[in-house]
């Protein structure tokens, strides 16, 4: 579902002008999009945050704030996302994302060897994924209370529901592990319902875009019929992002992902989006899809400007702009073989960053990824990826 570029040069530049000649608290950023893929044809939508001063002027409490996107294509598809982190209080917060797609999505198979080789439809392309259009309404939540420095705890509940899921192509012929696609086939359509409990370590000096402290997360999630859900297993996480500031607004950022799914007793399954499926930059999501998975990333993030010389005719965009320089790795292991460092998959890029908000270090992100997994893009190819959005990657 690689998206191509059509027009975005314009609406870069009149959000850059009008966001960064200001260091007022503004409500609101968006940005409308236009893109074409050979898959979805023309996308038009937009992107935004909208922020909450629930703090009432208190400079210790984070801003609370929603983020939407809505794109609609010309083939009558449509993604519909909105997540929101509202901090009502150093001792309360609330966490939640909420999503509707029908669209285009890639079937890579279980496991960590993209080695699926398949043609669609009598073409002589040799792809290494089954195409798929999927519908899926989902809700995620949590409450958190306060109980320590730092410190947070409370409920989470995960719901999904894939609606309707079916190959785009007429016909396809496999040429090369269809076990890959044939392990999966029960275990696609129906609902997934979790509840579960959340433990957060959160220390760093901006939500939005961090320079220093750490995030820490662990939670535990369990599916189960007595909650009305299809598939019946238990999931744990580990997430740890850690930033580092060396000098003036640099920054250097880790992230460690790990995840555990397991089913439940002899008769539990794990759905092909409730497996754990690593997220990094470089490849598609999904290209790597088991029972655990492991994600680490890590990010120089080099500014070009400084905080204390913002106030700029906007004119001067460029004063605004910054880069990144990020490498990554991922893996997928347990039902179709073991952890093994040797399996890592990693991928390298880079970035451009345009200042949006000024208070909330809210950045326009631009990345390119390439993945060095060769055979990841089909007979001896590898992925690249292009993604665009507001706030950075983590």
């Amino acid at each position: 579902m690689k998206r191509i570029l059509v027009i975005l040069t314009s609406a870069l530049f009149w959000q850059a002008t009008t966001a960064q000649d200001s260091a007022s608290a503004r409500k609101y950023d968006w940005l409308p999009v236009i893109t074409y893929s050979a898959e979805s044809a023309l996308n038009l939508g937009a992107i935004g945050f909208r922020y909450f001063d629930l703090s009432k002027g208190k400079e210790d409490i984070p801003v609370s704030f929603v983020n939407m996107s809505a794109i609609y294509t010309t083939r009558n598809q449509l993604f519909l996302e909105s997540g929101n982190q509202f901090f009502l209080s150093n001792n309360d917060r609330i966490n939640g994302w909420l999503y509707y797609f029908d669209a285009p999505d890639r079937n890579y198979g279980l496991g960590n060897d993209p080695s699926l080789l398949l043609t669609e439809n009598d073409s002589d392309d040799v792809l290494n994924y089954l195409n798929v259009t999927v519908a899926r309404v989902g809700f995620q939540g949590s409450y958190q209370k306060k109980v320590g420095e730092k410190l947070f705890f409370g409920p989470t509940v995960n719901i999904e529901n894939v609606l309707d899921y079916d190959p785009i192509p007429n016909s396809f012929q496999i040429l090369q592990g269809a076990e890959k696609l044939n392990r999966l086939q029960s275990r696609i359509v129906g609902k997934r319902v979790g509840l579960g409990l959340l433990l957060t370590s959160d220390t760093r000096d901006k939500i939005i875009n961090s320079r220093r402290g750490h995030f820490l997360q662990l939670s535990f999630l369990a599916n189960s019929k007595i909650f009305g859900s299809d598939f019946e297993y238990h999931a744990s996480r580990v997430e740890l992002i850690k930033y580092v500031n060396p000098f003036k607004n640099h920054t250097l950022a880790f992230r460690l992902i790990q995840d555990w799914k397991h089913p439940f007793g002899s008769t539990g399954n794990i759905p092909l989006y409730g497996l754990s499926r690593p997220n990094s930059r470089g490849y598609f999501r999904g290209t790597f899809q088991d029972r655990h998975s492991q994600q680490i990333d890590i990010e120089y993030r080099l500014p070009f400007w400084r905080d204390e010389n913002l106030e700029y005719p906007g004119s001067h965009f460029w004063k605004g702009l910054g880069m990144v320089m990020f490498v990554n790795g991922q893996q997928a292991y347990g039902e179709t073989g073991s952890y093994k460092i040797s399996n890592t998959n990693l991928a390298l890029g880079g970035g451009l960053r345009v200042l949006f908000n000024k208070k909330n270090r809210m950045n326009l992100r631009i990345d390119f990824a390439y993945g060095l997994r060769e055979g990841s893009n089909g007979v001896n190819g590898r992925q690249t990826t292009f993604s665009f959005n507001l706030s950075e990657a983590f």
